[in-house]
């Protein structure tokens, strides 16, 4: 009876507390034998409320559990333990009940509770950091870190001597290795299902696990069942799993419904056995079959010749399905979670009264989990009673963890003070105090009591601090509380004897030390099958299935070397997806040799034969990548949610909590601790390929694009031994660069395909070059370098430099139409946007804009509510440090450089004819990315545009863009810098500006030739199909109105940025040369020299430079005297400088009439311009010959001018106001009597002064008033003469026209087109006097350059004319004509011009546009 009782009361300490009360009626206790039986348990209902999660049981049995225990022979016969049947059903807390509408809203809040596992997961992180820190002081670190030399005197008598905890870890092994020799044990049956059709009530859901069977058995060699053999020196063990499956059921039948008897009989019935799948159940993990095959050699250690274990693992298939409607409850279960986590905080307050008719418990529950939780606290934290306070507790702590340190054993009441003080401090501020304490009792030489290593054991965190966790029993933590005693006290020297002679341990000995070769740990895995299968719904066909087969990895342990070896190999992988036609199309398949896996991955740590710590290898083969349209769509589909599901605050709320961890570790012990590791890198990437079929449907006979990845080779690149780097023998720079871990990567043969139906893609693709490539195979190499200090000014931590040699594209007008074809034929996801919940982010972002930012309160504040507040202070002034490191670091420099580019655009004929070709030499950029500051500077050094169907006479194609040959000069070189405003070098280095660039650009030649351009321009249009052109057209449009709707809310900077410069372009612009020629002979050469621009944006002011040296342009033909057609007369061209003030007439500045919306400067210098008829007529001719192109373009600027119209009427109310100083130097014509006399008139146009003023004038009945602006225009010394030009020097000017002056004051209505009252321009003139003297010389000269200048012209286009009309015999019929056809011209296009009168062309009211006064 009392062993009865004494089993009795065991079990019900272990499982007491999950089932009904044990009776001794349920005890059936053989007590010679030793069997204990306890058939058909009942699960409590509050069986799972310890672990604080939100779910109850409703149902549950434990079928029958069986026992046995040889009490007689306990170190040799076996215990056997089966359990037969579980079952259990487990609800939301809050079904039931119609208080609460989500699962969570059931678990009342347990203020006790929630601060035990506050204080318990607090003491857990205090014993991690004194583990850190015995582990650090234990290592002996020679870092010279006072902390660890500190914590080594500290913990020094703590230190265990090796031996005896080796001793200690063979007794356990010892130990271990007995239980499981003697253990048997078998569980069958099990079924866990959880029902809720709260969340959802639409859409009821079950979910549960199902167990067949797991049995653990002891066999003999061969894998039989075997009993026990005392003589066996190696132990044989079966471990068989069957049939473990998870179902996730909507729509589902709920049991919790049903009487107690039937919910158990259902879950019984509920159960899969052999791959048998349940009618009514919806399976995401298919029946699992598996087993595992264990063999234990305990003299294996001392033998050497075997493993000591050998573990071999095998499962036949793993299957996973998943639909559509589970994948949406998925999706709805994730935001119950998620909003339980954001909850949380706020749990407290909430009001326990359901939300109708107890609105004021509502809202003031909404009032105070705001104001507890980010207002008063922070408010509290900054105040000098809690920071007086703060100081005070650290003290009283620091003054008992001293005494604690020197006495050992201390009072109760001072363990209690100690216990009650650590419930009020943060872990970082308990850490400090500690660290204090412990460096003032060594500083004072007071004598320490070593620490107890061995912390008791914290129960585990509440649902809400954890969302799982972990429930130790009652008794236990009671237990805890004492001391364990060591294994001496307990037993007697027999007892103690009897069992080091069951187990095989001996006292004395000790671990021998083994061979580093020997391999003592043999874990080997496979899975025959992996599937993972997406379907719309159950019985339909899938849209994707993705299959693994032959997955192996095995493990390997030496322990004398302290290595473990990981190899893990992937035979084939499919991907088919959604069957159309009749076939299932195949999505990726392996394509490589079949004698290799095909992927391959070893991982070694401490490798044996290498010098390296770690090694990595991975290998792959081929695969083929086949795009198809249906499968990608409908997978697009299937992830489309109902509701957008707002899980993105939660994923950044998890990223914020990884950065703050990161954080933390950085500046924690472990980061300095841990030493470098040297990695011995190699992965090689055989070439796999993705094709993309015409209609995106693969049927082998459709046109294919085929873009071939290449292989890919990353090794890591050996420095050779790490030799012992002294100061004195190698400079600093030698040092810095072996303080790099460095990479080489390679990637080869990356190209893209294009291949009609019928061609032989596949040999295509391993050749170099051939019809179907577009671009040519090309190779990579890229360098990269990590540097092992962390944080050092001059050493970046990334360096990256990389070169391509040759980048080669040669496309056909045939292949550019095939692929825009293809691209164009595939259909795309339907982007639809889903109706997510825009106005709950936008809550969300205008709750933290609008809080006042005096505390710098992020997003974090919202997650880290349950630490204390002292964290918090710690917190926000940590923040405050962190935001302003102290000195600039390099975190990448790069450096990258492309040899050479090659385009080649082609007409397809029988074969590929090169149309144009565009070579580019040298294109490269490099740059340092810093802290505060991002610089880079890009270079190209030459570029070239040939026309090949046209040869010159060197048999050379035509250059029709070119470069000088000027070595090492680079054509163009960009500079540019982006800083930080809050960098510490802004104001200095950076001149406070926040963006520069300069762009510097030496010589470039073009060649216009006729043909050439016209051809090129043909090509363009036929190759590019109309259809992309006009989408490309209406895409701007949409743009435009996007735009227009975002407009409103620009928000001007504070003042303290006035004096920043947002953006600075600096542009030089060497010279250009282009030559006009046709195929006959050359026509014009112009050269432009010396271009200078600059453009800098501030916030309230925008200011452009531009300016121009040098200009001419030179007739080049032969016969001609006058060369020069067009040159400068003095230092510049012209000079011009535009200052714009955005935002300066807004409001108030609007009525002030000396404020302006821009500012213009110009100047024009001197112009000598020589009219040839002839001249001018060729460069007409030459225009002419683009005809269709002219016409599409005037097309163009008429909607253009349309478009400017009709956003002028929208911009009707405000006007525009620019203030002008324009000084120019008139251009000086000169028109010679014909191309080879000298005889010439000269007309010099003086000099033009604009300025202008703006008045406002009221309108009535419109709510702003007009803005007129007074332009003052003076044309002065304005003359006519008449000249004989000769080589050295003209002869003295004959004045025909004395100098004139002319006056214009120009009235201008700025706002025309809403207020008509007054002209829209009015123009006085005032002209004092015009005095003409024609001599008869003079006259004859000006009739002579009408007859000839004129004539040689209308020579020129003669022989065109009379080609093109029937009648056309001689220039001055054709000159009639012309001025016949210009007249007709203006009669027709005089209707057309736009009448600003009326805003929409039906203008009553009849308008003064322009009034003359003169």
């Amino acid at each position: 009876m009392v062993f009865e009782y004494m089993v009795s009361d065991l079990l019900n300490r272990f499982i007491g507390d999950y089932v009904e009360n044990l009776d001794k009626s349920q005890l059936k206790i053989g007590i010679w034998g030793g069997n204990v039986v306890l058939e058909n348990l009942r699960v409590k209902e509050n069986a799972l409320s310890e672990l604080d999660v939100p779910f109850k049981v409703k149902a549950g049995q434990v079928g029958k559990l069986t026992l046995k225990i040889p009490w007689k022979n306990l170190y040799s016969e076996a215990v056997v333990a089966t359990l037969d049947g579980l079952y259990l059903l487990v609800v939301p807390g809050a079904t039931e009940s119609g208080l609460y509408t989500t699962p969570y809203n059931a678990i009342k809040y347990d203020a006790a509770k929630e601060e035990k596992y506050v204080q318990e997961s607090k003491q857990k992180e205090l014993q991690r950091i004194d583990d850190v820190l015995q582990l650090a002081a234990r290592r002996g670190c020679e870092t010279g870190e006072f902390l660890f030399d500190l914590e080594s005197y500290v913990y020094k008598e703590a230190q265990h001597d090796k031996t005896k905890d080796e001793k200690k870890d063979t007794f356990a092994e010892k130990m271990a290795t007995q239980v499981i020799k003697n253990l048997q044990v078998k569980i069958t049956n099990i079924h866990i299902r959880y029902e809720d059709d709260v969340s959802d009530p639409q859409r009821p859901l079950s979910i549960g696990v199902t167990l067949g069977e797991l049995s653990l058995q002891t066999t003999d060699e061969n894998w039989k069942m075997c009993i026990l053999n005392e003589a066996a020196k190696i132990i044989y063990k079966l471990g068989r799993l069957e049939c473990l499956c998870a179902y996730w059921n909507v729509h589902s039948p709920m049991f919790y419904r049903c009487s107690w008897n039937e919910i158990v009989d259902k879950l019984k019935a509920g159960i899969s056995t052999t791959n048998q799948q349940l009618k009514g159940y919806q399976y995401v993990f298919k029946p699992i079959f598996a087993s595992a095959k264990m063999c234990i050699n305990p003299n294996a250690e001392i033998e050497l010749k075997s493993p000591k274990a050998n573990l071999y693992l095998e499962v036949q298939n793993i299957a996973f399905e998943m639909t559509k409607p589970q994948y949406l409850t998925m999706i709805d279960l994730l935001e119950s979670v998620d909003c339980m986590v954001k909850n949380s905080p706020y749990r407290k307050y909430r009001p326990e009264v359901p939300v109708r008719r107890n609105a004021k418990h509502w809202w003031k529950y909404g009032i105070n989990s705001i104001l507890e939780v980010h207002i008063r606290r922070f408010n509290q934290m900054w105040s000098w009673s809690n920071i007086r306070k703060h100081r005070q507790t650290l003290k009283v702590y620091k003054l008992a963890y001293k005494a604690k340190l020197t006495q050992g054993k201390i009072k109760e009441d001072a363990e209690k003070q100690i216990q009650d003080l650590e419930k009020i401090l943060d872990v970082f501020n308990i850490t400090l105090a500690r660290q204090q304490a412990q460096m003032e009792v060594v500083r004072s030489g007071q004598k320490l009591v070593a620490k107890k290593a061995a912390a008791q054991k914290q129960g585990g965190g509440g649902f809400f601090s954890s969302l799982f966790g972990k429930k130790e029993g009652k008794k236990k933590e009671q237990e805890d509380s004492k001391e364990t005693d060591s294994i001496d006290e307990l037993m007697t020297a027999d007892e103690k004897d009897k069992l080091y002679t069951a187990i095989g341990y001996s006292g004395s000995s000790h671990n021998l030390a083994l061979p580093k070769q020997y391999v003592a740990v043999i874990v080997t895995f496979k899975l025959s099958r992996t599937s993972i299968t997406v379907r719309e719904g159950p019985d339909v066909p899938e849209i994707l299935k993705i299959q693994m087969l032959d997955l192996s990895t095995s493990i390997s342990q030496r322990p004398g070397a302290q290595a473990i070896k990981v190899e893990a190999k992937l035979q084939h992988w499919y991907v088919t997806g959604l069957v159309q036609q009749g076939a299932v199309p195949s999505l990726i398949a392996s394509v490589g040799d079949a004698t290799s896996s095909l992927l391959s991955i070893r991982f070694e740590l401490n490798p044996e034969g290498s010098s390296a710590d770690q090694l990595l290898r991975v290998q792959s083969q081929p695969v083929e990548i086949i795009y198809d349209a249906l499968t990608v769509n409908s997978m697009a589909e299937f992830f489309k949610t109902e509701k957008g599901v707002d899980l993105e605050v939660l994923t950044s709320a998890t990223l914020m909590k990884l950065e703050e961890i990161k954080e933390k570790t950085a500046s924690g012990l472990s980061h300095i601790i841990e030493t470098r590791k040297i990695l011995d890198l190699r992965i090689d990437l055989k070439p796999s390929y993705l094709l993309i079929p015409k209609t995106g449907f693969y049927d082998g006979k459709s046109d294919l694009m085929i873009l071939d990845f290449g292989s890919l080779q990353l090794n890591s690149v050996d420095q050779g031994a790490p030799q012992q780097v002294s100061a004195s023998f190698s400079s600093l720079e030698e040092i810095m660069d072996r303080a790099y871990e460095r990479y080489s990567l390679e990637l080869r043969s990356v190209q893209v395909l294009y291949s009609k139906s019928g061609d032989a893609w596949k040999q295509a693709r391993l050749q170099g070059s051939s019809k179907e490539h577009i671009l040519r195979p090309l190779d990579l190499k890229v360098q990269l370098a990590k540097c092992m200090v962390d944080k050092d000014a001059r050493m970046p931590r990334f360096k990256v430099s990389g070169e391509l040699p040759l980048l080669h594209v040669k496309i056909s007008d045939q292949k550019i139409q095939g692929v825009l074809d293809l691209v164009n034929s595939i259909p795309l996801p339907q982007m639809t946007s889903t109706p997510s919940t825009p106005t709950g982010k936008v809550l969300a972002v205008a709750l933290t804009e609008a809080r006042p930012r005096v505390l710098s309160l992020g997003p974090s504040v919202l997650l880290d509510v349950t630490d204390s507040e002292e964290d918090a202070s710690e917190q926000s002034q940590g923040d405050g440090q962190q935001k302003t490191p102290t000195e600039e670091l390099t975190e990448v420099q790069f450096k990258f450089e492309v040899k050479e580019v090659l385009l080649e655009l082609t007409r397809q004929a029988d074969q590929e004819n090169t149309v144009l070709a565009l070579g580019v030499s040298q294109l490269g950029a490099e740059g340092k990315m810093k802290t505060y500051d991002l610089a880079v500077t890009a270079y190209l050094r030459k570029v070239r545009l040939d026309y090949c169907e046209i040869r010159d006479v060197h048999n050379q194609p035509l250059h029709l863009i070119s470069s000088s040959d000027k070595h090492g000069s680079d054509l163009l070189k960009v500079d540019y810098v982006k800083a930080n405003v809050n960098g510490p070098n802004f104001q200095t280095m950076f001149n406070n500006t926040e963006q520069t660039l300069k762009v510097e650009f030496s010589s470039l030649d073009f060649l216009l030739h006729t043909k050439a351009l016209l051809s090129t321009i043909n090509y363009l249009t036929a190759a590019v199909p109309k259809e992309l052109t006009t989408a490309i057209e209406k895409e701007p449009k949409k743009q435009t109105e996007k735009g227009g709707a975002g407009k409103t809310g620009t928000v001007s900077r504070s003042h303290k940025d006035k004096n920043i410069f947002n953006f600075k372009l600096y542009a030089v612009l060497g010279s250009f040369r282009v030559e006009v020629c046709d195929d006959r002979r050359s026509i014009a050469d112009i050269r432009i020299q010396g271009i200078d621009a600059s453009v800098c944006v501030q916030a309230k002011e925008t200011e452009v430079f531009a300016r121009l040296r040098d200009i001419v342009v030179i007739d080049v033909d032969p016969q001609t005297k006058h060369d020069k057609a067009v040159s400068i007369v003095g230092k510049e061209v012209f000079s011009f400088k535009m200052t714009l003030y955005p935002h300066a007439t807004e409001g108030e500045g609007y009525s002030d009439t000396s404020k302006v919306d821009g500012k213009v400067t110009l100047q024009l210098g001197c112009i000598q311009i020589i009219y040839l008829h002839k001249f001018l007529m060729s460069l007409l001719k030459f225009v002419d010959n683009f005809q269709t192109a002219k016409e599409a373009l005037t097309a163009a600027t008429a909607q253009a001018a349309e478009k400017a119209a009709s956003s002028v009427r929208d911009f009707a109310q405000k006007s525009f106001r620019l203030s002008m100083d324009v000084r120019l130097k008139a251009p000086v014509i000169i028109i010679p009597q014909s191309s080879v006399s000298l005889n010439a008139l000269v007309v010099d146009l003086g000099l033009i002064t604009v300025r202008n003023s703006f008045s406002l004038l009221p309108a009535e009945g419109f709510p702003l008033p007009v803005v007129v602006e007074k332009m003052d225009v003076q044309l002065t010394q304005l003359k006519l003469s008449r000249t004989t030009l000769s080589g050295s020097s003209s002869q003295p000017d004959i004045g025909i026209l004395q100098p004139i002056n002319l006056e214009l004051l120009v009235s201008r209505n700025l706002a025309a087109s809403w207020f008509t009252k007054i002209p829209g321009v009015e123009v006085r003139g005032v002209l004092k006097s015009m005095n003409m003297a024609l001599g008869q010389e003079d006259f004859g000269v000006l009739m002579k350059i009408i007859v000839e200048n004129i004539g040689e012209g209308n020579k020129e286009q003669a022989p065109d004319v009379r080609r093109g009309g029937p009648k056309g015999d001689g220039g001055t019929d054709y000159k009639f004509k012309e001025k016949k056809e210009n007249s007709e011209q203006q009669k027709t296009v005089a209707p057309l011009a736009p009448q600003p009168g009326g805003l929409d062309g039906a203008g009553v009211e009849n308008t003064i546009n322009v009034l003359l006064n003169f």
